[in-house]
C-alpha cells in the first residue's frame, strides 16, 4: 500500500470514530432529557379480573358499622307542648300562665284575680293530650293570624291572650288582645276550662 492510499484509509478510520463518538453523545444526551417514568405495580385482586372479563363494575364494598342498641339511645327530653297566657289589665282581670309539656307535665301559676295564687303541677294522660291537640286542629289554629286584631292596634284596658302551641314539626303562637275569629276564643276558653278540671298540687317556688 502506496502512501497515498495510507492516508485515505487514516481518513476514514478518523471519521469512523468522530461519527461512532458524535452517536454515543447525542444518544446519551437524548437520555437525560426525557424522564423514565415507570407503571406502579397495581395488583388486581380476583373479582375485579371476574368484572372487567364481564365487562361489569365490581360490586362496592361497603364497611360495616356497628348501631347502637335501641335500649342504649336516650329518649328526647319533654318539651313544651302548649302554653296559654292571660296578662293583666286596669281592672278586674285574672292573670295566670299554664304550661302542658309533652310527657303530660302540667304547670299553673297565678297571679291575680285568680282562685290558686301561685304555682301548681298535675298530670295528664296521653289520651288527654290528644284531645287537647285534637281540639286545636278542630280550631285550625296554625292557620290564625300571629296577632288580633291584625292591623295592631291595641286597646290598653283590655286583657290580653297570648296562646302557643309546639308540636316539633309546626309551632305557632297568636296573641288575642280583640276582635279575633270565634274559633279562637272557644280554643282558648276550652284550654281554660280543661285546666281548671285537673287535680293541682302546690309546688314551692
Amino acid at each position: 500500500m502506496d502512501g497515498q492510499e495510507q492516508g485515505v484509509m487514516k481518513q476514514f478510520i478518523l471519521n469512523f470514530g468522530i461519527l461512532g463518538l458524535m452517536t454515543i453523545l447525542l444518544t446519551s444526551c437524548g437520555r437525560k432529557n426525557i424522564p423514565v417514568t415507570t407503571a406502579p405495580d397495581v395488583s388486581l385482586s380476583e373479582e375485579d379480573l371476574r368484572a372487567i372479563e364481564e365487562g361489569k363494575e365490581s360490586d362496592v364494598v361497603t364497611e360495616e358499622i356497628s348501631i347502637s342498641e335501641i335500649s342504649d339511645i336516650e329518649p328526647m327530653a319533654p318539651y313544651l307542648l302548649l302554653s296559654l297566657q292571660k296578662t293583666d289589665c286596669p281592672g278586674f282581670c285574672p292573670v295566670f300562665e299554664l304550661r302542658l309539656f309533652s310527657d303530660g307535665r302540667a304547670l299553673y301559676r297565678g297571679t291575680k284575680d285568680v282562685a290558686m295564687i301561685g304555682k301548681f303541677e298535675s298530670r295528664l294522660s296521653t289520651e288527654q293530650l290528644t284531645e287537647i291537640i285534637s281540639a286545636a286542629e278542630r280550631a285550625d289554629f296554625f292557620a290564625l293570624a300571629p296577632k288580633y286584631p291584625i292591623n295592631g292596634k291595641t286597646i290598653r284596658e283590655l286583657p290580653t291572650t297570648i296562646t302557643s302551641i309546639n308540636q316539633l314539626s309546626k309551632a305557632h303562637a297568636v296573641t288575642n288582645s280583640f276582635d279575633s275569629p270565634k274559633r279562637l276564643r272557644s280554643f282558648e276558653n276550652y284550654v281554660i276550662r280543661f285546666f281548671e278540671g285537673l287535680n293541682w298540687r302546690r309546688i314551692e317556688g
